[in-house]
């Protein structure tokens, strides 16, 4: 069997692809359980030094005797290679991971917890994945190839590719909290009872009755819902939705496609479901050559799916497209 190679050196020339560094580090501490093996907790936010901190912690119990065989995570995410350092440990180790159900798990963290040799989350966990930032927390060069990266050692983690996917087209400004279905679908065990009563601290906002996720054929409401104040749902919000839809639609498997445009030096990413009115609706992003997200869209087809309606979800502005005889979209209205 070859030997696995260690994750973290995927982004070792990706260093200043970094979520924003955090002033407090995470507390992170041993303890042994009744088991005789021992505990490692991290919480709170991800900084440089704390894979070191990780490391002395299992030597710590090593030392004493005693097996890590359990990390309980509680963090929101912080510093990504960090995180990716902090996983590989947990992979080498065959560590199994732990997010209790108050507790958080979210971004660079999300790595540490699918790094688990098993996997534990109580209902109610928050368990959550978005792209890299840079290190003012915008969207770069850097950071978009960081996403891909991220995105890769997911894929050797055994995450499935549904949840990946949305990894890639949420922003870091946004964030996709997981349901226990799609954790059940990385191989995580649901611990506790679910409640259903009392609605998540990260919980979405109800869509507006004309949002593109109530589904207007013209896609308008998604510029309404921009504008109305306290009203308008982010891009990790939109994706969540008709990621839900997309796989009530498709036997519980959201319909994701990709296709590059090598004349224009860009690749898109769609995510298809039907909306209410049954026609055929998609929300789409646009990367250029180094995974650097340049354009975000909502969009809906007409009955005869040659002509599409697409709003664009960053600046309001609209267009509308229309397909030829061989299959090319060419655009012929900005609205």
């Amino acid at each position: 069997m070859a030997k696995s190679r260690p994750i973290s050196s995927v982004l070792l020339l990706l260093a200043l692809a970094l979520f924003p560094s955090m002033v407090h580090s995470a507390e992170v501490k041993v303890g042994v359980g009744k088991s005789g093996q021992a505990t490692i907790w991290i919480t709170g936010e991800i900084v440089p030094g704390d894979a070191d901190k990780f490391s002395q912690s299992i030597r710590q119990a090593n030392d004493a005797g005693k097996f890590v065989g359990n990390v309980r995570l509680d963090s929101p995410g912080g510093n990504l290679l960090e995180g990716i350092k902090i996983a590989d440990a947990i992979r080498f180790g065959k560590t199994s991971t732990n997010v209790g159900k108050t507790a958080v798990c979210a971004s660079a963290c999300f790595l540490m917890f699918a790094a688990g040799s098993t996997k534990n989350a109580g209902y109610g966990a928050q368990i959550g994945v978005h792209g890299a930032s840079g290190e003012n927390g915008e969207e770069t060069v850097a950071s978009g190839a960081a996403t891909v990266s991220m995105a890769k050692i997911a894929k050797e983690l055994g995450v499935p590719s549904a949840i990946i996917g949305r990894m890639v087209v949420t922003s870091p400004q946004d964030m996709v909290w997981l349901s226990p279905q799609e954790l059940q679908s990385m191989g995580v065990t649901m611990m506790g009872r679910p409640s259903q009563l009392t609605p998540p601290v990260a919980s979405l906002q109800q869509a507006p009755p004309n949002s593109p996720l109530s589904l207007s054929p013209s896609g308008a409401a998604l510029s309404a819902a921009r504008t109305t104040p306290n009203a308008s749902p982010t891009w990790g919000e939109i994706v969540n939705r008709a990621m839900e839809k997309s796989a009530s639609q498709n036997n519980g498997k959201p319909l994701f496609s990709r296709s590059c445009q090598p004349e224009l030096r860009v690749c898109n990413i769609g995510l298809s479901y039907l909306d209410n009115q049954g026609k055929v609706a998609f929300l789409k992003t646009v990367e250029d050559m180094n995974g650097k997200v340049i354009a975000r869209e909502a969009c809906t087809l007409n009955d005869f799916q040659d002509v599409r309606t697409c709003i664009n979800w960053d600046d309001g502005t609209s267009h509308r497209d229309m397909k030829d005889s061989k299959g090319v979209w060419s655009k012929v209205a900005d609205q």
